[in-house]
């Protein structure tokens, strides 16, 4: 095959020595000097609902927290938001841009000794599509697997998936279309060891004893309800080491009603807050305090194929009467910022300007449209439910939020609306099935690119509503490699989505943490934007890159 285009990735290896560095030394990373003896981390659980340690076995019944550092995917993302080659140090790309081969680190393992090869990403996801992945999507869509659906369907062998082993240390990725942003996309592909699954089927990533992880960390004991305790892995050989030498992540911690009191009994180093708790953290530990942007836009949707919602002068209504300023200035203050579109700020491909100037707070041109669409005054429009997907870590910014819509529309524009949790599987299958008219979501990214938003709307989604210009506009952004012809379709695209107004784009989402002083290193350190961000994303980059100071 001509290869016409040649990556080297970053081959990283190196050893850091650093002027002073203390006599201590753990899993061959030198400890700095300040660096205390006890190198112990008391974190909470994410994802402590999940089942499985295996991203690719589920994304939704995943232990998210464990997961990220006992697992390592081929490529991901350092604190500067980069993406770094982790299981290959080259690639290539063929002539037409679908055929990519990485050349992978060949001294690699698991946990349990047995080299990581190329066979374990085939595996990976041939195992995906076979069993009906539940984020069979990102496959499909955002990374093009060639023939992904016809294989899940059983329309083609597992053979013809577009992944294939060239020998132990090459692998072969071929996509439908050209994917310009798919290394990014790829932070998601982990190996799975196929010897452990062969013995103890997927449950060998259900208990300590079993799982074979090829990350830093491994799992040492795993008492269900209480913790989860990992060690370095020994038979670690990627670029990322850490100096931790035990991670203690302990359940029911993650929320912030929990947690922050754990925290403030030195339980955990580390915990979310929500805005009750933030008055008292400003008032007497400001200096543990840190924001960042979560980059998760939380907007309303609907189904724009039936009444009242297939008349887009009511969808527009809706975005008009809506004063995000006040909305994040008063009632999600600190936890919130005002967004107008998807692309949201921060994110690639954000534009702060036109965005806000076609959907800006205007509550006489709202009800102006909502009188031609046939309800002056909210006169004969129906009352609506207003759906809130149960999820701990969203319902309680999206509840006060909703409550706030549920004034302004009826003050406003003499509309009713009952806000509504509703179980994920419920919300779900109601939200593709188009068995409801009326959402309010919260989305946020899987990889960073304006891709991971905007392909969320093109035609045959979860979404009911479908335009060819805005398919058009994006599937061609998708697949073009220049960046400034890129970001010129998907504004294009934007400005459709906004005008249209399948959706209405509310607030993105800004997370807020403590954290002790004593958490040190450049994982805490902030990255080239001045920001740090302690993302669930980067949590191996994290959590192998601070250490505990002496305190």
């Amino acid at each position: 095959m001509s290869k016409t285009k040649k990556v080297i990735g970053l081959i990283l290896i190196s050893l850091i020595l650093i002027t002073g560095t203390s006599s201590l030394v753990f899993a061959e990373k030198p400890l700095p000097a300040d660096a205390a003896l006890d190198q112990i981390l008391h974190y909470p659980l994410l994802g402590e609902a999940g089942t499985y340690v295996d991203f690719m076995k589920t994304i939704y019944q995943c232990l998210f927290g464990v997961a990220r550092i006992t697992q390592e995917a081929l490529f991901q993302y350092n604190k500067d938001l980069e993406v770094v080659p982790m299981g290959t140090e080259s690639w290539e790309i063929s002539n037409d841009g679908l055929s990519w081969i990485f050349h992978l680190r060949k001294e690699l393992k698991w946990s349990d000794g047995k080299p990581v090869t190329a066979h374990n990403y085939v595996f990976a996801l041939q195992r995906a599509a076979e069993q009906g992945y539940d984020f069979s999507w990102y496959w499909k869509s955002a990374a093009g697997i060639k023939n992904w659906e016809k294989v899940e369907k059983g329309e083609l062998p597992i053979e013809e998936l577009g992944i294939k082993a060239l020998d132990d240390y090459t692998l072969e990725i071929t996509t439908n279309v050209y994917k310009p942003y798919l290394l990014g996309v790829l932070t998601l592909l982990y190996p799975v060891p196929q010897h452990a699954v062969t013995e103890y089927g997927d449950e060998y990533a259900t208990k300590a004893e079993t799982m074979v992880g090829n990350g830093p960390f491994k799992i040492a004991e795993w008492i269900k309800g209480s913790h989860i305790t990992c060690l370095p892995n020994p038979n670690y050989q990627g670029i990322w080491k850490p100096y931790l030498q035990e991670v203690i992540l302990k359940y029911g911690t993650i929320n912030a009603e929990t947690g922050f009191p754990a925290y403030l009994n030195d339980e955990i180093y580390k915990s979310n807050l929500n805005s009750g708790q933030l008055p008292y953290v400003r008032q007497n530990i400001p200096q543990e305090l840190h924001f960042w942007p979560a980059f998760r836009i939380n907007y309303l949707s609907f189904d724009t194929t039936k009444p009242p919602f297939d008349d887009v002068r009511v969808r527009q209504a809706f975005s008009y009467v809506l004063n995000r300023e006040e909305l994040c200035s008063t009632v999600l203050k600190d936890v919130a910022i005002p967004e107008y579109s998807v692309l949201i700020t921060g994110f690639p491909g954000h534009d702060p300007i036109e965005a806000k100037e076609l959907s800006e707070y205007n509550i006489e041109l709202a009800r102006k449209l909502l009188a031609e669409a046939g309800y002056p005054e909210g006169k004969g429009f129906p009352e609506l439910e207003l759906w809130i997907k149960k999820n701990e870590q969203n319902t309680i910014i999206h509840i006060p939020a909703a409550t706030y819509f549920q004034a302004q529309f009826k003050e406003k524009l003499g509309i009713n609306i009952i806000p509504r949790i509703i179980e994920r599987k419920t919300y779900t299958d109601a939200q593709n099935q188009h068995t409801h008219n009326f959402f309010f979501e919260g989305y946020g990214y899987d990889y960073l690119d304006p891709s991971n938003f905007m392909d969320l709307f093109l035609s045959g989604g979860r979404h009911a509503w479908s335009n060819p210009e805005y398919d058009r506009l994006v599937r061609e952004a998708d697949t073009t490699q220049d960046w400034d012809k890129r970001i010129a379709n998907y504004r294009k695209a934007e400005k459709i989505l906004i005008q249209e107004a399948p959706i209405v784009a509310v607030f993105q989402r800004i997370d807020n943490s403590v954290w002790k002083p004593y958490l040190k290193g450049e994982g805490v350190e902030p990255n080239k934007n001045g920001i740090v961000i302690w993302d669930t994303n980067l949590y191996q980059y994290i959590f192998t890159h601070i250490y505990i100071a002496k305190h």
